[in-house]
């Protein structure tokens, strides 16, 4: 495990509630997006987990919309998922497929990523694009979308949307960097889609790390262990 320099703090970037952790100016950036229901401090762990430079800032931002997930509970959501038609494919032990999805939230949510980016001050080449389940959703939309191409991109527990338009903006980041894992018994986003998504980068050419793992819609230790090992490397 790797100390904090720095602890971590409450900002507003780009209209969203932004946890914090500063490293140095001319340092990387990583930016961690968390999953549907979860929030900002979801994945702030990760920090202390993961090995990176000295001087890298961490922002984990927390998804605009708010999202019932119990009785006197909520969580956040980068963009709406129809939950009904979710659990009803997984009671029939299926999956949703979303290749052909296009949010109209996930455009909003991608501007405001960006636009938290500017106002931290973030050196886009040197800033990778991280995120899980549907914070991986976003990530990739963002990297791939982006007119200028990030240092890279990690997909964890991910899917495909909008397979069309992600196609034709991996084709103009032909040598980005991707780190990608998934459980082969994920019960709520299918294995397969994963395959998909890492052909999608690979005939595109884009450099992809993929790694399987035995388990279900998680970030088991064995991959922070090889994320750890593809973030030094960048």
């Amino acid at each position: 495990m790797t100390a904090l320099q720095n602890s971590p703090h409450r900002q507003r970037l780009g209209g969203l509630d932004t946890v914090v952790i500063p490293g140095t100016p001319d340092g990387p950036t990583v930016v961690m997006l968390h999953g549907y229901g979860a929030d900002a401090w979801d994945l702030v762990p990760l920090a202390q987990v993961l090995r990176v430079p000295p001087g890298t800032t961490w922002l984990f931002p927390n998804a605009p919309l708010e999202v019932p997930l119990g009785p006197h509970m909520s969580g956040r959501a980068w963009f709406a998922i129809d939950m009904a038609a979710l659990e009803a494919a997984m009671i029939r032990g299926q999956h949703r497929d979303l290749s052909r999805d296009s949010p109209p939230a996930m455009e909003h949510a991608r501007e405001s990523i960006l636009q938290m980016l500017t106002e931290a001050g973030a050196n886009w080449s040197r800033t990778i694009l991280a995120g899980f389940s549907q914070g991986a959703m976003l990530a990739t939309a963002t990297a791939l979308q982006a007119h200028r191409q990030p240092l890279g991109l990690v997909v964890l527990s991910g899917t495909v949307v909008d397979e069309a338009t992600w196609l034709a903006g991996a084709k103009k980041h032909k040598g980005l960097a991707v780190f990608q894992s998934h459980g082969t018994r994920d019960p709520l986003l299918d294995v397969h889609a994963a395959r998909r998504l890492h052909r999608l980068f690979d005939e595109a050419g884009l450099i992809t790390e993929y790694h399987e793992f035995v388990g279900g819609h998680e970030i088991p230790q064995p991959i922070l262990d090889r994320l750890s090992a593809w973030l030094a490397a960048r």
